[in-house]
């Protein structure tokens, strides 16, 4: 009995065994399973919700409509000149994610690739190196029949979505290309600074000009369409989630007529030329050449464009008005001049006589030449005539450092503040700077260079147009801009201009201006500019001819400088900076003043001087993006020859141009 009773308790505890492992093994389970679904309801469950969701909704995309660029004469509700607008087309996207294998994906990928003509290897690669639940851009650009033939098969492609997209097109191609800029994809760098600022992996994004530096006001605010499928991915209907919200429209300072202008007269020129209004800051027209057509590289599969281009060696992405520093040579004179009135060291009426050199005395003489023999000149003549002779006197009467300061003054060792991205500063030599750069101490052959713009001297063609606006404001420059006020989408409001704002002021004496200013009107009368003295218009300039050390050009190796403004003798609210720059142009007087006389003849043809009635302006019609602007017509005007100058004893009158002696240099 006693063995039956301990038999008994012990089958019983190893019940009782089994019975805690079972209920703890349930409870363990019973635990995992509340777990999960707290995890799968409260912690992930928007998650799957959304994926849920994704398996029977396709959220997708309306890119917005960038805003449209037009030229500055505006008028609301009448025929304008847009620059850039956008045309309706389709996007080929989808989410890789929904896909049940990458197999099933790239059976697909390789369909669409004979289809479309995809990139599929680029697809690929952009799908393994991203998100793959973010939509990716198979194919951009889309007729609407592509789209109801994939729409008509689309068992075929299951998880294939199209969205409508806009295209931006630059309706006059490469003429406003270093201006405008262009977009192109938002690449991974750029996607990881601003996706806090709402931009989208698949967005477009201003590249270069305009476009980038408004780029938050051009985009826009996308919307989403939200389509219902089946099991099979049919789509079974579709509503409108967000509509989209197109960018705000821009309108530029710049006149298409005088950008037309000055574009078809630097054809097949090497170089940059900017026109504007010194009273304003205003710009009028910028031209950077060669050029580039943004049409062409901003599609979503333009690398190979892209590359082409950045390995052009005459280097068309550059926009030589702000991003190319070059010797100012001769338009530097009227700095030196300057100079020397300003601080009294001479008076407009001192005098020195040009044999066509200058010799520099010292341990070993140096001979300067001049490109001409200019006889006995005074500052008048000297600016005139660009008597270089006259000018290396001058410099060193005045001294290097005095000619440094008021380079800096004027600005052209810094940039201009344009709201055009990509801007450098030209650069002015100092005596601590060569001493540290070449171990070497400021000799007087630095200061006879210097004072002519040669040497270590480099300017930007926006810095001399800051000078010259210098000059014509008594010593005020405004920062320059392209853009003249923001609108709404719809044109119906301005939200914001541009007024006029001081970035520097120079204190200078009105005889120095008046003096400056009327050797430079001089050189339009009787000068090297004296192409310009048969306008309407009376225009005050100087030119230039820049030494170089390249030896890309056997013949032609010397750059082409104009810098000058009109009307002469006007208030500052009416006149017009104009500033050119050929490279490898020959001579100021050869390349860069006949570029000059087409823009001032369109300018007072257009009534911007009130000087002679203004023709009628025609508003141009937007041309097909990809087309080559039509040129302006001019018609010849007769060359006058000036008259000899009785008044100047031992100044010749107007010879013929020479092209320039090219100036020794030394230490």
């Amino acid at each position: 009995m006693l063995m039956q009773s301990s038999l008994r308790a012990k089958l019983q505890e190893a019940f009782r065994l089994r019975m805690y492992f079972y209920m703890t093994v349930t409870a363990v389970a019973f635990a995992a399973l509340l777990l999960q679904l707290i995890n799968l309801q409260l912690i992930q469950g928007k998650e799957y919700k959304a994926k849920a969701r994704l398996n029977m909704e396709s959220n997708v995309p309306i890119p917005a409509a960038r805003g449209d660029i037009y030229d500055r004469n505006f008028r609301e509700g009448e025929k304008n000149v847009v620059i850039v607008s956008n045309r309706p087309s389709f996007n080929i996207t989808t989410i890789p994610a929904k896909f049940k294998s990458k197999k099933k994906l790239y059976e697909i990928l390789d369909l669409l690739s004979r289809l479309f003509a995809i990139n599929k290897d680029e697809i690929i690669n952009e799908i393994n190196n991203g998100n793959p639940w973010e939509r990716v851009v198979l194919k951009e650009d889309v007729e609407f029949d592509t789209i109801v033939k994939l729409a008509s098969h689309q068992d075929r492609f299951p998880n294939i979505d199209w969205e409508d997209a806009s295209v931006r097109v630059y309706n006059f191609s490469e003429m406003f290309a270093h201006v405008i800029g262009y977009v192109g994809s938002i690449s991974k760098d750029e996607y990881r600074k601003l996706k806090l600022e709402g931009y989208k992996h698949y967005q477009k994004i201003g590249k270069s000009g305009i476009e980038k530096q408004y780029d938050r006001l051009l985009r826009g605010r996308d919307g989403y369409v939200r389509r219902i499928v089946d099991v099979r991915q049919r789509t079974e209907g579709e509503e409108v989630g967000q509509r989209p919200i197109a960018g705000e429209n821009l309108v530029l300072t710049i006149d298409y007529n005088i950008q037309n202008t000055l574009y078809e007269a630097m054809k097949d020129m090497k170089g940059g030329a900017i026109v504007l209004k010194p009273a304003t800051g205003e710009i009028l027209a910028l031209v950077s050449k060669p050029d580039f057509d943004p049409n062409l590289i901003i599609s979503k599969n333009n690398a190979d464009v892209i590359k082409q281009l950045q390995k052009d060696r005459e280097r068309p992405f550059l926009n030589r008005v702000i991003q190319s520093k070059y010797p100012p040579a001769s338009t530097f004179k009227l700095v030196t001049a300057v100079s020397a009135l300003e601080t009294e060291k001479a008076t407009p009426e001192k005098s020195y006589y040009c044999p066509g050199k200058f010799t520099l005395k010292g341990y070993k003489d140096h001979d300067f030449y001049d490109y001409d023999v200019h006889g006995t000149v005074d500052l008048y003549w000297a600016i005139a005539k660009s008597c270089s002779v006259y000018f290396y006197q001058l410099g060193l009467l005045t001294g290097p450092t005095i000619i440094m300061r008021y380079a800096e003054d004027f600005g052209l060792n810094q940039k201009s503040g344009i709201d055009i991205p990509g801007e450098v500063a030209g650069f002015v030599p100092s005596r601590q700077w060569k001493y540290k750069t070449f171990g070497q101490p400021w000799f007087d052959g630095d200061t006879v260079n210097m004072a002519i713009g040669q040497g270590f001297l480099h300017v930007t063609p926006m810095g001399m147009c800051e000078f010259v606006s210098a000059l014509v404001n008594n010593g005020i420059v405004y920062q320059p801009h392209v853009i003249k006020e923001i609108r709404t989408n719809d044109n119906s409001r301005v939200l914001k201009t541009f007024p006029r704002k001081k970035i520097r002021e120079i204190p200078l004496s009105p005889l120095t201006l008046q003096a400056v200013k009327k050797g430079m009107r001089m050189g339009v009368m009787s000068g090297t500019s004296g192409r310009l003295g048969y306008l309407k218009v009376p225009v005050a300039g100087k030119t230039g001819t820049a030494q170089t050390r390249s030896i890309r050009q056997e013949k032609y190796s010397q750059h082409a400088w104009f810098v000058g403004f009109a009307p002469y003798e006007s208030p500052p609210e009416n006149a017009v900076v104009t500033v050119v720059l050929v490279e490898y142009g020959v001579a100021g007087a050869a390349s860069a003043v006949p570029i000059a006389e087409k823009v001032y003849t369109r300018l007072n043809d257009l009534g911007y001087f009130s000087v002679a009635p203004a023709a009628a302006a025609q508003q141009p019609e937007a041309k097909k993006a990809g087309a080559v602007p039509g040129k302006q017509v001019m018609l010849p005007q007769p060359q006058v020859q000036p008259k000899k100058n009785a008044a100047a004893p031992g100044v010749p009158g107007q010879a013929p141009q020479k092209k320039p002696v090219a100036v020794k240099k030394t230490d």
